[in-house]
């Protein structure tokens, strides 16, 4: 009895390395996101404690 993804030849790996390839194609992007999200946050913030209180 085979195991499925175990000496099946490329087929097998080649969908695993496709599925992880895609999780961290999507990471990046969310990762991506949060980065630009806090950095207009930050720049926001920075432009808020500079203006002079009259």
């Amino acid at each position: 009895m085979a195991v499925q993804g175990v000496g099946g030849g490329a087929t097998g790996s080649d969908a695993s390395i496709d599925k992880m390839t895609q999780a961290f194609d999507k990471a990046i992007e969310k990762s991506a996101k949060i980065t630009e999200i806090t950095t207009e946050k930050k720049v926001a913030l920075d432009a808020a404690k500079q203006r002079p209180n009259n």
